[in-house]
């Protein structure tokens, strides 16, 4: 007769004079091997991708959810719990938001520390409030997550890129860190049809919506990101690595039984895409990914009770079921997408105005050496340093030209060579002392306002004009060609 061998007791702890229990996770604990995934990819982050987040940061999203967990596990059980599933739920809130202002290498910047500590708050707090029949409803971080962002918007956080930086080495240890720890994981429960199911859906669905011309703006692109580079960057992108197969998976806000979950990851691809369609702005696209997650969490306790009533709910996905849906989903997400054709980027210059540009003969020695910072490289490529000259050759023509035209007032000439600010200042900034560089480099410049906008061109100039020492940032715009001069901003001012 086979005999049961009960498990070993648990460790005590004694606390003012009484004991209790010391609950530690098994080392066979999936909820441990995702927490050494994310963890990883922290480190990567921080020490390879140049991520905007601190260490400080990080901890305290993990110390608020702990706290909590702990806490309140504590008050239940009259036990003391190691918060395995707390401690994910911070980790995955560190990993996507970011505070504004946070710089790389700061790493124990407190930049924002309450809105990480409320955020990861929130969430955890979600998972013990919004609960249905005894099980959570959504998954915490993501609730946590697309609160702060649509509450908080774009002046204060962002979330975690898109795109991460040009493939390389460093990217190539990122996907294979995601996917060997997220896959071993997601087959040990089950989960990973689920995960496949949303990919496949979100893939396609976003495959219409680029088809269309869809286009977003992105800080890491100079130029919009349309139809299939959206598509492209999209997809394959670890931040949709990430949510496939760390967050839509949380064991306990998904269906039991492979079917439903099936069903689940397919509709969860679905609302997504369709959230995603009608976005302009990366910020936008992302956080409608991850409202995907809310909004269809939100509806299966509904479904679930109307299928209990006898209510018409597809089980599965049939063919009966498939024939009705994509074509409606199809022309949904086109209607959806209107909004977001070839959004229009960058200044507004008027038609023909190089027309009247006079050839100019820059002086030899005019344009000195020109360096590339590491920023424009990491987002253009090797694109930028054979433009470069081309910018400083321009630039100094522009300022040669406007310089002529201020003397005349010839407005019409200078509009040849400057527009945007700089144009409407005319004559007020003009060099009409001649400028001499002695340093350029090309940069990008950034609006401080507006972490989400396209970054634009510009070359910090060093040198003198007239008796004046000269340091200033010039923000140039590509017109049919050639590089107009848009207007002169101080170094760290962008």
């Amino acid at each position: 007769m086979a005999t049961t061998v009960a498990p070993p007791p648990p460790p005590m702890l004694r606390v003012g004079g009484a004991e209790y229990p010391v609950r530690l996770p098994s080392l066979r604990d999936p909820r441990l091997h995702l927490a050494a995934t994310i963890t990883s990819i922290q480190v990567m982050g921080q020490v390879f991708l140049a991520w905007e987040l601190s260490i400080a940061q990080i901890l305290v999203s993990l110390a608020t959810c702990a706290v909590i967990e702990m806490s309140l596990l504590f008050h239940e059980r009259r036990e003391i719990v190691w918060p395995a599933s707390a401690l994910l739920t911070g980790n995955g809130v560190a990993l996507v938001l970011r505070v504004n202002g946070t710089e790389h290498g700061d790493w124990w910047s407190m930049q924002g520390w309450y809105i990480f500590a409320a955020t990861a708050g929130l969430a955890l707090l979600s998972k013990h409030l919004v609960r249905f029949r005894g099980r959570p409803v959504i998954n915490p971080s993501n609730f946590g997550l697309v609160v702060c962002f649509l509450l908080l918007g774009t002046d204060v956080v962002n979330p975690l890129d898109f795109w991460w930086g040009p493939m390389s080495l460093e990217m190539l240890a990122v996907y294979a860190i995601l996917l060997a720890g997220a896959l071993t994981v997601t087959r040990r429960l089950g989960l990973l049809p689920m995960s496949l199911a949303f990919w496949a859906v979100f893939a396609a669905s976003l495959g219409v919506v680029s088809a269309t011309g869809h286009c977003i703006s992105a800080r890491w692109s100079v130029t919009p990101v349309c139809g299939a580079d959206f598509w492209w960057v999209v997809v394959t992108s670890p931040e949709v690595v990430i949510f496939m197969l760390f967050m839509i998976t949380d064991p306990m806000t998904t269906p039991r039984g492979a079917r439903p979950r099936v069903v689940f990851g397919a509709s969860v691809g679905l609302a997504s895409a369709l959230l995603v369609a009608p976005m302009q702005t990366e910020f936008g696209a992302k956080v409608a990914v991850l409202s995907g997650l809310v909004l269809v969490c939100m509806v299966r306790p509904v479904l679930t009770v109307a299928a209990e009533r006898g209510l018409p709910v597809p089980a599965r996905l049939s063919p009966v079921v498939l024939g009705a849906v994509v074509p409606v989903a199809v022309v949904a997400l086109v209607v959806a997408g209107l909004p977001a054709r070839e959004p229009a980027v960058g200044a507004v210059i008027e038609a023909g105005v190089l027309e009247g540009r006079p050839a100019v003969e820059v002086p030899d020695g005019a344009v000195p050496a020109v360096t590339v910072s590491d920023d424009v490289r990491t987002v253009v490529g090797d694109e930028a340093a054979a433009q470069a000259d081309r910018m400083a050759h321009d630039l100094v023509a522009d300022l040669m030209i406007e310089a002529d035209a201020a003397s005349t007032e010839d407005r019409g000439l200078a509009a040849s060579a400057v527009g945007g600010p700089r144009l409407e200042s005319f004559p007020d900034e003009a060099a009409t002392d001649g400028v001499e560089f002695d340093a350029m480099e090309v940069v990008l410049v950034r609006d401080p306002a507006d972490p989400q906008a396209v970054p634009r061109f510009g070359i910090h100039g060093r040198g003198r004009s007239g008796p004046e020492v000269l340091d200033h940032v010039f923000v140039l715009e590509d017109v049919d060609g050639t590089w107009l001069l848009m207007e002169q901003q101080e170094p760290g001012s962008a």
